[in-house]
């Protein structure tokens, strides 16, 4: 009778070692998942920006003086009202990836975080603009937050240019 008890013993032991290892592979799967997923966040990101719509986009915005006003463009033709547009929605999309943990905001801040923060400062103005027009203080939000939110990880973390900071690099 020992004998049976000591392997019911054993099996119990075992049992428990097989459910600690399930438990751990699921915990190492469910890691992996999540580095795929913003890894292929991030490739959609970079997908988002790097297309020749929002390459003229972007030139149009970096090409306005800061804090232009919505009246300001009035006279302007319609693409620079588009650009606007482009510019705004890339930037939100952006701006939710990073709030949802989808998106790093030090990965966004590597690639575009410069051009965001002087996009908003071109902007700025003109979406306040936009918001009182339509009465709506959700335009462009999420443009406004991660503009606000590189600012101040470069006022907080500000480092040198890649250029200068892995001069050294070697692959």
């Amino acid at each position: 009778m020992t004998d049976l008890s000591a392997l019911a013993n054993l099996a119990e032991i075992f049992g428990a070692f097989i459910v600690l290892g399930g438990l751990g592979f699921a915990v190492i799967q469910m890691q992996h998942y999540r580095q795929q997923r913003r890894e292929t966040a991030a490739i959609e990101l970079l997908r988002s920006f790097q297309n020749p719509e929002f390459s003229r986009s972007l030139r149009v915005v970096l090409g306005l003086p800061k804090e232009v006003r919505k009246e300001d463009l009035g006279t302007c033709s319609d693409g620079a009202q588009d650009a606007i547009m482009v510019v705004v929605l890339t930037f939100e999309s952006i701006g939710v990836m990073v709030f949802r943990n989808i998106v790093p905001l030090k990965m966004v801040n590597e690639l575009l975080g410069g051009v965001c923060v002087e996009s908003w400062t071109r902007l700025n103005q003109y979406m306040q603009d936009s918001r009182a027009e339509s009465d709506r203080k959700t335009i462009g939000e999420w443009f406004q937050w991660l503009a606000e939110r590189l600012d101040d990880h470069h006022t907080r973390y500000g480092r040198p240019p890649a250029y200068e900071q892995y001069r050294e690099w070697r692959h």
